[in-house]
């Protein structure tokens, strides 16, 4: 993880484009009959920051951040600023979010935006300071104190089973994108049997490969435990393995067959399905990317 903004995740790939911080210290400015005016510190002023966020699908969930940015500014609540390395840098009000759409797909869904955020530096009651977020001393990386207290005795093995049951996802969702457009090709080649064939077996190859990975995926989820965005992974891409099974069994029966029929819509129709549900897995799979931080150092 890259930064922490409140409970917004910034992922690593997902970093901060830009980032300017603004320190400035306030003057009085006292006029004198002869001479050049004299000055008198007052009081140093408030810190701003602006940084610059570009999301893209292809690099997690563009929506994530941007609602969870755009929450806590209608929260109006002070909010802290921690880095991936546990650096604490201050609590800070949301003052202005803009936000820019790039891409759209054809059914509206934001693909890629940009965000300019600008944050103050809340100070709020000196004799009642709003207290440092929870940092552990030692070796260990101090976000560690941010998991959940069932699986921090067993950190290491939940880090493991966070990076794998990543992978897995990752190969799912390039897996499944493969097969779509496998499968459209072979619509293409309605005509062509043969040729039609011919890529439902590379089709095949590559469902069972996924399949493969995703069969492994209730030994991983188990040592999650209750860590954010498990249970919602696991549900997503069973959802995902349970109509890539379908979309394998349907090509299978057809090429099995030798002819080209209504199996292959079907086919169709059921890949969709699966590439929707690992599209709903996206936010939880960022979640979970957010807690790889919190190895230890050691």
């Amino acid at each position: 993880m890259y930064a922490m903004l409140g409970d917004v995740r910034f992922e690593t790939l997902q970093s901060f484009a830009s980032l300017e911080a603004q320190h400035s210290a306030k003057f009085a400015k006292h006029e004198v009959l002869k001479g050049r005016p004299r000055l008198q510190a007052m009081e140093n002023d408030l810190t701003t920051l602006r940084f610059g966020l570009k999301l893209h699908w292809m690099l997690g969930n563009p929506d994530t951040a941007y609602k969870g940015l755009l929450a806590a500014l209608e929260a109006q609540q002070a909010v802290s600023l921690v880095y991936g390395s546990g650096r604490f840098v201050g609590w800070f009000v949301i003052e202005s979010l803009t936000e820019r759409t790039l891409i759209q797909d054809s059914k509206g869904r934001t693909a890629a935006r940009e965000l300019d955020i600008e944050l103050t530096e809340f100070v709020g009651d000196p004799n009642n300071p709003l207290p440092t977020p929870a940092i552990i001393s030692g070796k260990q990386n101090p976000l560690l104190s941010l998991l959940p207290e069932s699986v921090q005795a067993q950190a290491a093995d939940v880090m493991q089973a966070v990076e794998t049951g990543v992978k897995v996802y990752r190969a799912a969702e390039n897996g499944i994108e493969q097969m779509q457009g496998i499968i459209a090709a072979a619509k293409e080649l309605r005509n062509d049997s043969a040729g039609a064939l011919n890529l439902i077996g590379d089709a095949l190859g590559v469902g069972g490969d996924v399949l493969g990975k995703l069969n492994g995926l209730p030994e991983v989820t188990a040592l999650l435990g209750d860590l954010s965005g498990a249970a919602e992974m696991a549900t997503q891409l069973g959802a995902a393995g349970n109509a890539l099974g379908s979309t394998v069994a349907s090509m299978r029966a057809g090429y099995e067959s030798g002819t080209i029929g209504g199996w292959l819509d079907a086919a169709g129709d059921s890949i969709t399905t699966a590439s929707e549900a690992v599209a709903n897995g996206a936010s939880a799979v960022e979640k979970l990317t957010g807690w790889l931080a919190t190895r230890s150092d050691g």
